[in-house]
């Protein structure tokens, strides 16, 4: 029998739309090679919002040690940053247990900060984003590039100027940071440096997605996200961000009788093929990830244990 050496720095990653299986599919190669997974999902850290973020069951984890959920109790913000120590802190351990990092889920910005890293911002905030909102929302959001522009050409001619979200984003790194926005990105870094990454993007027919993701709704209404809906209300405020992401913010609505729940559930199906859209258009731009349809699991699996034996330092256990 072998066993992993610690010097062995590598991590899997297991990508792809919403609703596509990605959780099964990391189960299983966490079976074969000896992993441990991490989740990259900014909702499932969430103690408590279980149905709406489709968290995977105990029964279906296999035993398999699952990290990153249900860690935050409260409605405190969880980022990139955080994800990028927490994950890199998690993937340690792992290896010294002699297994592999495999880290499931659809966030994609979270993904690609493991591999390209994050710039140091300040976490002490000078000038909110909400207050950027309001000169956007008095002046206009070409008011506030001009400004980006004054300070930072060379990253203003990157952003159109009716951008508000990239605009508002670029002069709060620049005033809570004092510096532009492309000298702060200069200084990205990773804890990762130095690891392989293996990126497995899990797809499948368009029509069959969209089937796999509105069967999954029609599963949580059944399974009580309403009910479950009105409990956390009464545990949490609702500028916890949960309640902003699909599923909860349509059935919020519903509640709040602004719509049926007819209504409510068609929303949700909507929104959940839209954002599945939006990451495979995110996950398309990146050449590193191998595509597999998630019913080849034996050609997953074959491609992963070919890529760990050219890189893996193997040890007599």
């Amino acid at each position: 029998m072998v066993k992993r050496s610690s010097d062995s720095l590598i991590v899997i990653q297991v990508l792809g739309p919403t609703g596509v299986g990605k959780s099964k599919v990391a189960v299983q190669l966490a079976e074969k090679v000896g992993g441990e997974i991490i989740s990259a999902d900014s909702m499932q850290v969430y103690k408590g919002f279980d149905i709406g973020t489709d968290k995977i069951e105990e029964k279906d984890k296999k035993n398999i040690p699952h990290f990153l959920i249900d860690i935050l109790d409260d409605c405190s913000q969880f980022n990139a940053s955080i994800f990028l120590e927490e994950s890199f802190n998690i993937s340690k351990q792992i290896i010294t247990r002699g297994h592999i990092p495999i880290v499931c889920g659809g966030t994609a910005f979270y993904l690609k900060t493991m591999i390209k890293g994050i710039f140091p911002e300040n976490k002490q905030k000078k000038v909110s984003r909400s207050e950027l909102k309001e000169i956007v929302n008095r002046e206009g959001s070409t008011a506030l590039w001009n400004r980006l522009n004054e300070v930072d050409p060379q990253y203003a001619k990157k952003i159109n100027k009716n951008d508000a979200v990239r605009v508002v984003r670029a002069m709060e790194i620049y005033y809570n940071n004092e510096l532009p926005p492309s000298e702060l990105f200069k200084k990205t870094t990773t804890p990762f440096k130095g690891f392989k990454f293996l990126r497995i993007g899990l797809n499948m027919d368009r029509e069959k997605l969209y089937k796999r993701i509105e069967d999954r709704v029609e599963q949580m209404i059944k399974k009580g996200l309403v009910e479950e809906l009105k409990e956390l209300r009464t545990l949490f405020p609702l500028h916890c961000p949960p309640f902003k992401s699909v599923g909860y913010k349509e059935t919020g609505m519903y509640l709040d009788g602004e719509i049926d729940l007819e209504t409510a559930v068609k929303l949700i199906k909507q929104h959940s093929r839209n954002f599945a859209k939006r990451q495979l258009s995110w996950f398309r731009q990146a050449k590193d990830i191998t595509w597999f349809d998630t019913a080849d699991t034996a050609k997953i699996e074959a491609f992963v244990a070919g890529e760990i034996g050219k890189f893996c330092v193997c040890v007599k256990k």
